[in-house]
């Protein structure tokens, strides 16, 4: 009985088996189905939303990516609102919808993005797709002189100090929706410094001494675990200025002096290919890079915004388009007696010439005058101009009071008026810089007096003060070309 039997015992679990298996199958297929009805009855909806908050606020061209769940029909501008409003394009493949800001966004701001009619290919069914994206909050890096190069002010900024930390100077970060500030970084006579990706570039030294030095940051101060890299630089001694960052951090530059006689010789122009070996290159008269080349002699420089490029105004006034990854040959436009600085995109340099003041075409070498509405040039002094868009820019001018000293204000000028920008400056300082903030919405206004170095940031629209701190210069300064705010 039992020899009988084994052959149905044996296929009772097997026919078990095959029903589950059927089962799972048709409940998996009935799944699909009411999911795919469902999907066609409500259309696609948001799956994800990736954006980098600081890249909108600090450049052009940066990216809000949505995905849906499923497959979409092409997705065009007219689909896509942005409230509140901002210049705009889009494109759309597969599943995901791109929308590609033209230039940088506001500060802090929330942004809400509507793309109506999406629909999914062969589906009746639309549906909208909607999200809010916030954009970073802004902060600074600024350079607090030690307390030993001052005579002392009280601080206004707030500025948190580290144990051993006097005597030194101190790159401090501070955000402007927050009080205080933290120090980043901290060394004996800093002299120049400058955000490099995830590093900072630092120059310091005395009488014509100077050192480079490379530091990691980590969690946006010092990395005490990774050793600070001191750069070999072309001679013994020399003297570092004028230091530069390309946007994408690949490479930075500087104007370098060989002081080893005592002397200052063969003063020019030197890049460093972070790619490479780290060792400052000179770009020789030619305009290109050249170890031991005799450097080109600069009176004036500065990268291009987001390229590797750099616009180069040399001791002869010539200007002269580099490429300093030696890909492309020089670039001559020209030539200029001061480089103010660049346009927008920074396809356009606005530059003076023996005959006024020009936008610069760097494409094509095309110059076209720069507007300057009624009130825009009357004064004894003319500093420099420094774009907020394509349409807008500020200017420091001034007059010669009765005892000599210069009365400073600071013009809002558009195509067709200029406004004075209602920034206070005390009367015993004068301004020393003028930074517009990456998306043109603050000024870092820069004053110094005998006792003091003071970094006001206003808004650029109201001259609204946003914060105020002990310092020399801050950051944004480093997107201007070298050279003093006298034209």
């Amino acid at each position: 009985m039992s020899t009988d039997r084994t052959p149905e015992l044996r296929r009772r679990p097997r026919d078990r088996f095959r029903r589950r298996l059927v089962a799972s199958l048709t409940v998996f297929v009935l799944v699909g189905a009411v999911a795919a009805v469902i999907g066609a009855q409500q259309g696609p909806r948001l799956r994800e939303v990736t954006y980098d908050p600081s890249g909108l606020v600090s450049r052009p061209a940066q990216r809000v990516i949505l995905t849906a769940n499923q497959a979409l029909q092409r997705v065009s501008a007219g689909d896509v609102t942005v409230t509140p409003a901002a210049a705009h394009t889009v494109t759309s493949s597969g599943n995901t919808i791109a929308v590609e800001f033209a230039g940088p966004l506001a500060y802090d701001r929330s942004y809400e993005i509507a793309v109506a009619g999406v629909r999914a290919p062969g589906q009746p069914a639309t549906s909208e797709l909607r999200t809010t994206i916030r954009t970073g909050s802004t902060d600074v890096l600024a350079l607090v002189p030690a307390a030993s190069r001052t005579s002392g002010t009280s601080g206004t900024s707030g500025t948190s100090g580290t144990a051993g930390s006097a005597g030194k100077d101190r790159i401090v970060r501070r955000s402007l929706d927050a009080g205080g500030a933290t120090t980043v970084y901290q060394a004996a006579d800093i002299t120049e410094y400058a955000r490099l990706g995830r590093s900072l570039v630092v120059v310091s030294g005395t009488d014509g001494r100077s050192a480079v030095d490379i530091v990691s940051l980590a969690g946006g101060v010092q990395d005490p675990s990774a050793p600070v890299e001191h750069l070999t630089l072309p001679t013994a001694e020399g003297r570092v200025t004028a230091l530069h960052v390309a946007d994408d951090g690949a490479s930075f530059g500087f104007e370098y002096a060989d002081t080893t006689t005592g002397q200052s010789r063969d003063v020019g122009l030197y890049v460093v290919d972070m790619t490479g070996t780290h060792l400052p290159t000179a770009v020789a008269a030619d305009g290109k890079p050249s170890a031991g080349a005799v450097p080109m002699t600069v009176a004036q420089w500065a990268y291009v915004p987001r390229t590797e490029r750099a616009l180069v105004r040399t001791g002869s006034d010539d200007l002269v388009l580099v490429d300093v990854s030696g890909q492309t040959d020089p670039v001559r436009l020209g030539s200029a007696t001061y480089l103010h600085g660049f346009v927008g995109t920074g396809t356009t340099a606005v530059v003076e010439t023996g005959t006024g003041v020009v936008r610069l075409d760097l494409t094509d070498g095309k110059r076209t005058p720069l507007a300057a509405p009624p009130g825009s040039t009357d004064a004894a002094y003319l500093g420099r101009i420094a774009q907020l868009d394509d349409d807008t820019y500020v200017r420091v001018v001034g007059d010669v009071r009765a005892d000599g000293t210069l009365a400073q204000r600071i013009l809002r000028v558009d195509a067709s008026r200029a406004s004075r920008l209602p920034v206070v400056v005390p009367a015993d300082a004068s301004i020393t810089a003028v930074c517009p903030s990456p998306n043109g919405q603050f000024l870092a206004v820069a004053t110094k007096s005998a006792t003091s170095d003071l970094v006001s940031i206003v808004d650029a629209s109201s001259g609204e003060l946003e914060a105020s701190i002990d310092a020399a210069s801050v950051d944004w300064c480093g997107a201007l070309p070298s050279g003093d705010e006298i034209s």
